[in-house]
């Protein structure tokens, strides 16, 4: 791969109108000068006027396509990017999460990187917490990554496409496809954000604590 690869973000998502300012901002936020975001919405009303005019975004409104895991290969399929980063519509990275991500995935040689243990934000309670996303088949096993984090060539996905599953298809991905994984320590550089539309559940140890 050249030496900044171009990366593409994806970001499924469907009737989250509220969130989608965010996930955008986030975006065009970022240090790394070679990516796009690939955002594929099958909701009930298009997303189109909360886009921003910029070239590095591509979006899709399409009927109705199934399950999360078929959502994130019709994004596969349109990236044009050499890594694939996931992108949910709910999350938040900081400034240099795609420049970190990339860097991890070229030295570590791995097939798909990400982090194990996630930050999460309610906005609901204004806390923080420190925690891991739950894994039906325990998430502490060796290498398990949480789904929203994880970055990976379009050549692997190429020969591993996502099953058709609304829950765990990332798990299922990391674990069915004999991937060799590895879990990067920039834990600060991402949060997930906790709303009742979450499609993971999650547990957690303590508060960390509230804003004041």
């Amino acid at each position: 791969m050249t030496e900044q690869p171009l990366v593409s973000c994806i970001m499924p998502t469907a009737n989250r109108q509220k969130y989608i300012p965010y996930a955008l901002n986030n975006f065009l936020e970022q240090d790394y000068p070679n990516a796009e975001l690939i955002i594929i919405d099958d909701g009930k009303e298009s997303i189109f006027q909360l886009l921003p005019d910029d070239p590095r975004i591509y979006y899709f409104y399409v009927p109705p396509i199934g399950t999360t895991g078929l959502k994130r290969n019709y994004a596969c399929e349109r990236a044009n990017g050499e890594v694939i980063m996931h992108w949910d519509d709910d999350d938040w990275r900081a400034p240099d999460w795609i420049s970190k991500q990339v860097d991890y995935l070229l030295s570590s040689s791995a097939d798909i990187c990400g982090i194990e243990h996630v930050n999460f934000f309610s906005a609901v309670t204004d806390t923080f917490w420190k925690g891991t996303a739950l894994n039906r088949n325990n998430p502490n096993t060796p290498g398990w990554l949480n789904g929203a984090t994880i970055c990976y060539r379009k050549s692997f996905w190429e020969q591993h496409p996502f099953k058709d599953m609304q829950t765990a298809e990332d798990d299922d991905f990391i674990k069915k496809s004999g991937a060799k994984t590895f879990a990067h320590d920039y834990i600060d550089g991402f949060v997930a954000i906790l709303h009742p539309h979450n499609t993971t559940v999650k547990y957690f140890e303590n508060p960390r604590h509230k804003r004041s």
